[in-house]
């Protein structure tokens, strides 16, 4: 892809970074690698060269639209860049979970042309529209199997990569369509560029099933009008078209100009628009915020994190600067941190009693303060306030310590009122703040006097023998910092039992998972009035030590707003919390139903009973698992689940289509009745069939009512939240009164 357009400037540096330059790879230990590096922005890749690793695998470019962010050596945390010129130095950050690529330059200049191309990259990729994603795609391909790189592939190249592609295909058929791509005819043995490729991968994929769709309303024609169209959207999408927005979407989707001016659309146009982001299954009016956002806080789930810091498990795992930024660029709104007294009047984060190793406070406010509004392609809507649930186990000193910090790194971002408000606020209140949830002292106390220490205290939760905590007394105080207590926004207080916690004058309480699931099994209706008054955070079990996850759905059914999970663990529980924290913009604050606000709103009604009734039609380009011996093709199959209330939770999978990750066809029906689709949220899982365990390859999960009825496609994400390049499902959806 070129930069057309972008000026003389930019392509000249375009060209000077596609020439390649010499950086130094930053590795742990203090080990520098000297590479050249290329950025190809045809192809949309970074790329390197120069490694001496012949037997190892190793990765030697990265695709454009992995990036993250490309951010200066002196805005980044790690310690890795500490002994040299961070002037020089640059970080790539790749993925949901923020894999760094630390790279060093030989002068500050540049650094500087460096992280100037890569972010103009960064910019081209997000703006590239559906086509040009697609053939970028399948030049990487092309690429790939371009193993003698003479820019050429011939037929039994091509065929080696369609088994790498998950393709198992008549061969006769694919030379017939290989034979058609090549145009550009030569002596000796025939073979495909890069071009003719592209033309070819395009015959290849035709998808069937769309054009029997197509046929349904064409009426022989081969090409539908503005009219078929309406009829299509009203029919199927349950959609009412007007004439002029009919006319639009062929303007926007039909390829060929004539058919454009004619105001007809192609099965290729067709095609094109039901795979458009506004044609998937998750609404698109979701993806901004449309919810009230004006109502008391309590009134929301808030997107949370457990033990932020971590990054692994919870007795060795390294601790990271660099969680907390992947938490925020995830949605997450309530992170935690626990601070201990450190060396030279330093506090630090780490989880106590353990081998975690320690970050500093300040480095963790900073991060946070740079992080917390930023917008980005996964979190454009991240204006509303950001909560620091802080556990303080520092003596009276740090705690000065750390309250200084928070007012001058903070400053008038943070929400710190001096005398209680009269009123809950809102989020929107709240917009563009930074609020300290912790222990505070009465108004009027000197700064002798005595707080209790944090009743929540979770590192003493930890169930292993070696890294036990010393015993406390019950009722044990520590003194609070008048200073640090005036930092607190949110003031939190020991759960003592419903009632005693609702007449507290606090606003947060927190739960372990298992009191909370006990409290919710023996007193759901007091566990919902105490949510009904202040916000209740709940995290997971000491003994899971792992960082494995609780499910949160009970929490969530129950009112509860900050159910905090182990975000650096990928599995099912956060899965469904990224799912639901989709909806509302991504804003990571979601309005709870009616029928569990505060008292003057609880007459609000259920949403009725629904039928969800899905076939599921095909699927395609599905990858292969990452651990996947070469050349086998996936047999792949599809679990639906619906996770709500207990009466709801059910589940159903398709049959198995062996051989075929390319374009497997099932038209297999599923019917839910779900009795409280205010609660559900809906997962698939695309899973490899195996004789031992069968192997997951994708997902894909939302809330109930963020579902479009109809023909509806949506992209399977890999285990880390990330979008896999072109794997699709597509479904028919109709939802029903039940």
């Amino acid at each position: 892809m070129n930069s057309h357009g972008a000026g003389p400037e930019i392509d000249k540096l375009l060209y000077l970074l596609s020439q390649g330059c010499m950086l130094h790879k930053v590795k742990g230990g203090g080990l520098l690698y000297p590479r050249t590096f290329y950025l190809d922005t045809e192809n949309m890749v970074l790329k390197y060269s120069g490694s001496e690793k012949r037997l190892r695998k190793k990765r030697i470019s990265w695709p454009i639209s992995k990036i993250r962010e490309v951010r200066e050596g002196e805005k980044d945390y790690s310690k890795r860049l500490d002994p040299y010129d961070r002037g020089r130095c640059l970080a790539v950050v790749f993925g949901t979970n923020h894999e760094v690529l630390y790279l060093m330059s030989e002068t500050s200049q540049m650094r500087d042309d460096w992280i100037k191309g890569l972010r103009f990259a960064l910019h081209m990729d997000q703006y590239m529209d559906q086509k040009q994603q697609t053939d970028r795609w399948i030049r990487e391909a092309f690429q790939m199997a371009d193993k003698n790189n003479d820019r050429s592939l011939d037929f039994e190249e091509i065929l080696k990569l369609l088994k790498q592609l998950n393709a198992d295909m008549d061969k006769k058929y694919v030379l017939e369509l290989f034979n058609k791509a090549d145009t550009t005819k030569t002596h000796g043995k025939p073979v495909l560029d890069a071009e003719e490729f592209v033309r070819f991968y395009h015959m290849l994929t035709e998808r069937p099933e769309i054009d029997e769709i197509f046929m349904k309303y064409d009426d022989g024609k081969g090409y539908w009008t503005f009219s078929d169209l309406c009829k299509f959207f009203y029919h199927e999408q349950k959609l009412d078209l007007t004439e002029d927005q009919s006319k639009e979407l062929i303007a926007a989707f039909e390829p060929q100009k004539q058919l454009q001016l004619e105001e007809h659309l192609s099965p290729i146009g067709f095609r094109t628009l039901l795979a458009s982001n506004d044609q998937q299954l998750f609404n698109p009016i979701h993806k901004r915020v449309y919810q009230d956002m004006t109502q008391p806080i309590i009134n929301y789930y808030i997107s949370s994190s457990h033990n932020t810091y971590l990054t692994d498990d919870q007795l060795r795992g390294p601790s990271r600067v660099e969680a907390y930024i992947t938490a925020l660029s995830r949605g997450c709104r309530c992170v935690e941190l626990d601070c201990w007294d450190g060396p030279d009047e330093e506090p630090v984060i780490y989880h106590g009693y353990t081998l975690t190793s320690k970050i500093f406070f300040r480095d963790v406010l900073s991060a946070i303060k740079d992080y917390a509004f930023q917008s980005s392609p996964q979190n454009p809507n991240s204006r509303y306030p950001v909560i620091l649930s802080i556990e303080n186990h520092c003596s009276v000193k740090q705690q000065t310590v750390m309250a200084t910090y928070i007012r001058s790194i903070f400053g008038d971002l943070l929400y710190a009122p001096e005398e209680t408000p009269n009123r809950i606020p809102s989020p929107h209140d709240l917009m563009g703040k930074i609020v300290i949830k912790g222990k505070k002292l009465p108004n009027n106390l000197s700064n002798t006097d005595e707080g209790e220490v944090s009743d929540e205290d979770e590192a003493a939760d930890v169930s292993n023998e070696s890294v036990k905590p010393p015993k406390k007394d019950s009722g044990h105080k520590i003194k609070l910092s008048q200073e640090f207590s005036a930092c607190v926004g949110f003031k939190a207080v020991g759960f003592k039992g419903v009632e005693e916690s609702i007449n507290s004058k606090g606003i947060f309480v927190s739960l372990g998972e298992n009191k909370a699931l006990k409290l919710i099994d023996n007193d759901r209706d007091g566990v919902i009035k105490l949510n009904q008054h202040m916000l209740v955070r709940t995290y997971p079990a000491g003994s899971r030590t792992d960082s494995s996850n609780y499910n949160p759905v009970p929490m969530w059914n129950a009112g509860c707003q900050v159910v905090a999970l182990n975000f650096q663990t990928n599995s099912e529980p956060m899965q469904l919390l990224q799912g639901k924290f989709m909806d509302n913009g991504g804003c990571g604050y979601l309005l709870k139903p009616g029928f569990l606000l505060s008292d003057d709103r609880s007459a609000s009604p259920w949403t009725s009973r629904k039928r969800l009734s899905i076939t599921i039609v095909s699927g395609y380009q599905l990858p292969k698992p990452n651990d996947s011996k070469k050349g086998e093709i996936i047999d792949p199959f599809i679990k639906i689940e619906v996770h709500g209330v207990k009466e709801d939770t059910q589940q159903c999978k398709t049959s198995v289509k062996e051989n075929n990750g390319f374009n497997p066809r099932w038209d297999e029906h599923v019917s839910f009745v779900i009795g409280q689709p205010d609660h559900a949220i809906i997962r698939f899982v695309v899973y490899d069939h195996d004789r031992c365990v069968d192997d997951f390859i994708g997902y894909f999960a939302l809330p109930f009512h963020s579902i479009q009825e109809g023909y509806r496609h949506f992209s399977l994400l890999n285990k880390h939240g990330d979008k896999i390049p072109m794997a699709l499902i597509l479904l028919k959806v109709e939802i029903k009164e039940a």
